[in-house]
């Protein structure tokens, strides 16, 4: 053989072999909606710097949140998944019990990941100990009011549910309003839980096996929650934003990216609003204003052939430096967005109004998240829906239209107790 063929041999075997390394160093990525300026964003840093050190390479597909549930199922069901998965939080679990995600858990340095979040955030992530998921970013329900308008009013701030309900009456007499967050929409599960969480209660009992929604703590709650509009006479719906601005509402729960809309698109208001925390309950001498708290999150699937580089990239996505770049540059070149750090440290540096960032971090400091439980949440969501409209529409007793909501879970319980019997038993023998 020549020497000229055996060198030619020689290189198409580097070539292939450092075709499969690379091959070997590519990762998959599925992450939920976010907008196409964002995901340029986050592949720009990636390659710059992850890849960049790293050597692996990330190949990013953005799902919707309209049908991510189902891409993600019928990836797992084919096994044609991606090495890592990002979605709601509470799905991942859902995932995650039927044996297509790892816990994470049983990762190296996995406590480290945990810690610099808000733990908060895992309710949506864990079961009986099994983690199926690391949040990347964070939003959290604040209330916005209009300072002005209240002063007026003689009003200086409204803690306790009990002051906004005495406040009510005065205020819908200078005709502006209270408003929730979710109205009467399908999401409105959230408004009810920060309710019921103020009060002591849950979706469900302590090992997960019964409802809470028939709880003394979890009725007062939802009596509570309703009353505000039938007695109370808060609106059913409202264009929240053009309400704000013009008057119609003096205080309103919302996420965080409302801030970013009033900064960009209301500058006839600055100076007259400001944020703090959601009104709360005074229990034993003490306000609790716990809200909803958590984000989106990161899972590896079982099916992934590269779970090391996965976890790798886990690690930098959900790292304090990363998270800064990431949030930094999505609201400089963004107008109008806000990305809000999961990682605790890069939250209280991100690059906004101090007043702003104390008002988000202390809300997501006493922040939690809709605990895990069998049923899917498109299901509990359902319930308490289904129990708001009976009572709020149709003049159903709260306590009845809540109690019904609660047997309806606990068939369901059931039912989800048996379905993943096996696989629960399965996951926890294997983290023995």
């Amino acid at each position: 053989m020549t020497f000229s063929k055996r060198l030619s041999i020689i290189l198409a075997v580097l070539l292939c072999v450092g075709g499969f390394a690379s091959a070997a160093d590519n990762i998959t990525v599925w992450l939920t909606g976010h907008n196409n300026e964002e995901m340029a964003i986050i592949k720009d840093i990636t390659q710059s710097s992850f890849t960049a050190k790293t050597g692996i390479e990330v190949q990013y597909t953005n799902l919707s949140w309209a049908d991510f549930e189902n891409r993600f199922l019928m990836a797992a069901a084919s096994g044609d998944a991606p090495d890592v998965g990002g979605a709601g939080a509470l799905f991942l679990p859902e995932l995650g019990l039927r044996g297509a995600l790892v816990d994470l858990s049983t990762m190296p340095g996995f406590q480290d990941l945990y810690n610099r979040s808000y733990s908060s955030f895992f309710r949506s992530l864990q079961y009986k100990g099994l983690t199926f998921g690391i949040p990347y970013n964070s939003t959290i329900t604040v209330a916005f009011q209009r300072d002005d308008i209240l002063k007026d009013i003689g009003i200086k701030s409204i803690t306790t549910w009990d002051e906004l309900r005495q406040a009510l009456p005065k205020m819908q007499a200078r005709n502006t309003n209270f408003a929730l967050q979710w109205f009467l929409t399908d999401t409105l599960y959230a408004d009810v839980n920060n309710l019921m969480w103020q009060r002591g209660a849950d979706d469900y009992n302590a090992d997960l096996t019964k409802s809470g929604y028939d709880t003394p703590e979890a009725i007062k709650a939802f009596t509570d929650y309703v009353e505000l509009y039938t007695k109370y006479k808060i609106p059913k719906e409202v264009p929240k934003f053009q309400a704000f601005m013009n008057g119609e509402l003096a205080i309103l729960l919302e996420y965080p990216n409302f801030y970013q809309n009033l900064m960009t698109a209301a500058p006839q208001i600055a100076g007259k609003w400001s944020m703090t925390q959601a009104p709360g309950y005074n229990i034993g001498g003490k306000i609790n204003r716990t809200t909803t708290g958590g984000g989106s999150s990161l899972g590896i699937f079982e099916s992934s052939k590269k779970k090391n580089q996965a976890w790798e990239f886990i690690k930098w996505i959900t790292d304090e430096k990363t998270q800064l770049d990431i949030s930094t540059r999505i609201m400089e070149q963004i107008k109008g967005t806000l990305f809000l750090p999961a990682n605790s440290i890069a939250l209280k540096k991100v690059n906004l109004d101090k007043e702003a960032v104390t008002a988000f971090s202390n809300a997501l400091d006493v922040s939690t998240s809709s605990v895990y439980g069998l049923v899917a949440p498109r299901h509990r969501r359902r319930y308490l829906q289904m129990a708001a409209q009976k009572a709020i529409l149709q003049g159903t007793n709260p306590d009845k239209a809540i109690r019904e909501a609660a047997d309806e879970h606990n068939s369901e319980i059931k039912k989800k107790q048996v379905e993943y019997d096996r696989y629960i038993k399965k996951l926890l023998n294997q983290k023995k």
